[in-house]
C-alpha cells in the first residue's frame, strides 16, 4: 500500500498545542492530484499544503487546501511551509528567503535562522485592494451578536491582500471576547457579503506587549472560527495605516478564545502615504508526523 507522509506544525506561536495547525504533504507530486481535496476533507485542519520539489525558477510550488475549496493564497501555510523548507532544506544561514509558487504567484518569505533552525518567519503579501465599505452596520453587528454601539466609528470595509475580509472594528476586549458568529444572520447576509471571511478586531490585547486582538470566521471555506489568519492581518494592517488607527510594527493576538493563544507580527511599509509592502510574521513550531494511506 503506497503511503504519503505529513509533517503537522502549529503556525503563529512558539509553543505545542497552540497557533493554527497546518499539515504539510512534502512529495505532492508523488500523490493524485485529484485526491488532494479529498485529503483536505480527510484530515480537517484550516489548511493542507502539498509541496512540490523546487523548480527551475527557484520557486518552491505548493498548493493550499481548507477542508472544502483551495485557496489562492493563505498566511499561515505560507509561513509553515517556509518554516519546514528552512529547516529541512536550507542552510542554516542568518538570513534566508524562500519563494513560494502559489496560485496567486509568487510569495516570498524571509526567515530569520539560528544554528537550531528557523527563528522568526515574515511573508510579503501582495498591495492591497481597498473594497466597498458596507453601511449595514445594524445587521453586521446583529451577525456578531453585538449592538451597533459595541463597534468602533470608523467604517467596515471589504480588503484584499490576496484573499478578501470584511474588516469589523470592535470596541472593547470584552465585546470581541464575548462575541459569537450568528450563522443564520450570515446565511441572509450572503448577497452582501459575497462569501468573504470575517475578521473582527479591536485597538486592545490581552497580553502586556500585543497591540490588537482579532478574531476570524470563515463559513464559506468550511473554517467556523479560525485560530491565527495571516491573510486577514496583512488587510487588518491596510486598515488601520488607512485610517490612521495604529502604525508602526505591530503585535497581533488571536485563537485565544479558541484556547489556541497566536501571536503575529505585522507592519506597513508606505513611501508618501503609500503602502509599498505588507509584511506578516510569526515563528511555528514542529509537532509530529503521519501517514496517508493513497491506494
Amino acid at each position: 500500500m503506497k503511503k504519503a507522509t505529513y509533517h503537522l506544525l502549529d503556525v503563529f506561536t512558539n509553543k505545542k498545542f497552540g497557533g493554527n495547525q497546518l499539515a504539510i504533504f512534502e512529495n505532492a507530486s508523488e500523490i493524485p492530484s485529484e485526491i488532494f481535496q479529498n485529503i483536505a476533507q480527510e484530515l480537517n485542519l484550516s489548511e493542507t499544503v502539498f509541496l512540490f520539489p523546487k523548480n527551475s525558477d527557484g520557486l518552491y510550488p505548493m498548493r493550499i487546501f481548507t477542508p472544502i475549496k483551495e485557496l489562492p493564497t493563505a498566511g499561515h501555510p505560507s509561513i509553515g511551509t517556509a518554516y519546514f523548507i528552512a529547516q529541512n532544506f536550507q542552510k542554516k544561514d542568518e538570513k534566508i528567503t524562500i519563494k513560494l509558487g502559489q496560485n496567486i504567484g509568487p510569495i516570498e518569505v524571509k526567515i530569520k535562522m539560528s544554528e537550531k533552525g528557523p527563528l522568526m518567519a515574515t511573508m510579503y503579501q501582495v498591495p492591497p485592494y481597498f473594497g466597498k465599505i458596507l453601511d449595514n452596520r445594524t445587521e453586521i453587528a446583529q451577525l456578531l451578536n453585538l449592538k451597533t454601539s459595541d463597534l468602533m466609528d470608523y467604517p467596515i470595509q471589504e480588503i484584499s491582500c490576496g484573499v478578501p475580509y470584511i474588516i469589523v472594528p470592535v470596541r472593547t476586549i470584552e465585546n470581541i471576547q464575548n462575541l459569537t458568529f450568528n450563522t443564520q444572520v450570515w446565511e441572509k447576509l450572503q448577497s452582501i457579503l459575497k462569501d468573504h471571511s470575517i475578521y473582527a478586531f479591536t485597538p486592545h490585547g490581552l497580553l502586556p506587549d500585543s497591540d490588537l486582538h482579532g478574531r476570524m470566521f470563515a463559513p464559506e471555506i468550511g473554517i467556523t472560527e479560525d485560530p491565527a489568519t495571516g491573510s486577514a492581518n496583512g488587510p487588518l494592517a491596510c486598515y488601520l495605516f488607512k485610517y490612521d488607527i495604529k502604525k508602526g510594527p505591530l503585535i497581533s493576538e488571536q485563537g485565544f478564545e479558541m484556547n489556541r493563544p497566536s501571536i503575529l507580527h505585522i507592519e506597513i511599509e508606505s513611501e508618501k502615504e503609500i503602502i509599498t509592502n505588507v509584511k506578516v510574521g510569526g515563528q511555528a513550531v514542529f509537532v509530529g508526523q503521519g501517514q496517508f494511506s493513497i491506494d
